[in-house]
């Protein structure tokens, strides 16, 4: 049984209606909202609603983790588990799950039209971009049934984003506050408050980022705002650690490109990054020939540095329209291998692998690279904005180079 932490006593005392829980990874609070809306269910007249911005499937993704809270209770037999519901068969009070932002479109006023609504539970709410749609939500939330409360879960992100001004920078608060301030309880729990919690293999990663990337360790562990300024992954020092005067003899050269689809002064550049891998799997990256090119320009440039490094392959991010980029390239080569790959996953778990092997010393920098650098050291992959195209030439390239695809286009 999971033991929660006396911080969070005043969220089952109710003395506010309102709760924002902070923190950063590994502190339990959203195991704590969990065992709330379950402990609710058994009281008369709730009807819950869990949230996340993001939601296509509750049945498989948050329902689950409830399902978990249930058997820790061993109560299993006092929930009937629907789709996109959880009932407690003595009261019939519900857990409704729904996304803000699904397949079939923004659900809020859909959300709004939910009568009856006592409590809820917004979790990943840094993800949350508009103001509007919490409003509109929250003025729901009114039953007269009972005791009506908000529980809003998130890791601090920047200090730019609207929840900060709102709730945070008003009082100047700083990291890791815990009180209360008119209708709003503040409580913030990190990994530090939930060891006993966690596994020997989380601790170790955690500490292992405490010595190499203070501010990362700070922001994600520790659970700190970041000014906008600030990155979250690479630092200065991690590079100058992994940089080396020359390579040495590479099995597998590839030339990456994150092409952009035209040439103004406002148009993306276009992402070319050369890297190579070496007997024993570490990584290269041997030249940054990135800049604002027109489609035919960009494959001319990566033509050029395909024969310069004897490369293999080109391998190219086909988001853009991978018709398109096999066509641009067979304009200026017409046999080499071309390998399209599809950047479904989000930008920060497909920057986090490549960002490891960094940690663990696996991936090099054959000199200086002041621009693609520069990009690394400020890259957020927490923010709306766009990864930069250097960035992802250089962790699609990265990626192909050490991890092996089940599928993916070969032309």
């Amino acid at each position: 049984m999971i033991r929660i932490d006396e911080k969070f006593e005043t969220v089952y005392e109710g003395l506010t209606n309102y709760y924002i829980f902070t923190g950063g990874r590994g502190g339990g609070k959203t195991f704590v909202a969990k065992d709330i809306a379950i402990r609710a269910t058994y009281e008369k007249g709730h009807k819950i609603l869990a949230t996340r911005y993001s939601m296509n499937s509750a049945k498989k993704s948050i329902i689950p983790e409830y399902k978990g809270v249930i058997e820790s209770f061993k109560a299993e037999s006092d929930f009937r588990v629907l789709e996109s519901e959880i009932i407690n068969v003595h009261t019939n009070n519900q857990i409704i799950f729904s996304g803000i932002k699904t397949q079939s479109g923004n659900q809020t006023a859909k959300l709004k039209g939910i009568p009856d609504l006592t409590m809820w539970i917004y979790d990943e709410f840094e993800e949350e971009p508009n103001e509007n749609n919490f409003d509109t939500i929250d003025e729901t939330v009114r039953s007269k049934n009972a005791k009506n409360v908000v529980i809003l879960i998130l890791n601090p992100s920047f200090k730019s984003a609207w929840y900060y001004k709102r709730w945070f920078e008003p009082h100047n608060l700083p990291n890791e506050f815990t009180g209360v301030i008119g209708n709003v309880t503040y409580i913030h729990h990190n990994y530090l408050d939930n060891i006993e919690n966690l596994s020997d293999k989380f601790l170790a990663k955690a500490e292992s980022v405490r010595l190499t990337n203070p501010l990362r360790y700070n922001h994600r562990y520790l659970g700190h705002w970041l000014d906008d300024a600030e990155g979250l992954l690479w630092n200065r020092s991690i590079l100058d650690r992994q940089r080396v005067r020359v390579a040495p003899e590479l099995v597998r050269v590839i030339v990456s490109i994150d092409p952009a689809v035209t040439k103004t002064m406002d148009s993306d550049e276009t992402g070319i990054v050369v890297l190579g891998k070496s007997a024993n799997g570490h990584i290269y990256v041997l030249e940054d020939i990135s800049g604002k090119y027109s489609p035919l320009e960009w494959a001319t440039v990566a033509n050029q540095a395909y024969i310069k490094w004897n490369c293999d392959a080109y391998v190219a991010e086909k988001n853009q329209g991978g018709d398109m980029v096999m066509a641009v390239i067979r304009q200026v080569d017409k046999t080499n291998r071309i390998i399209l790959v599809t950047a479904t996953k989000g930008k920060a778990l497909r920057a986090e692998p490549i960002y490891s092997l960094y940690e663990q010393g696996k991936i090099w920098h054959v000199g200086m690279f002041p621009k693609l650098e520069s990009q690394m050291v400020t890259f957020n992959p927490d923010s709306n904005k766009d990864s930069p195209d250097r960035v992802d030439a250089m962790v699609h390239g990265a990626t192909e180079l050490v991890i092996k695809r089940r599928t993916f286009a070969i032309a």
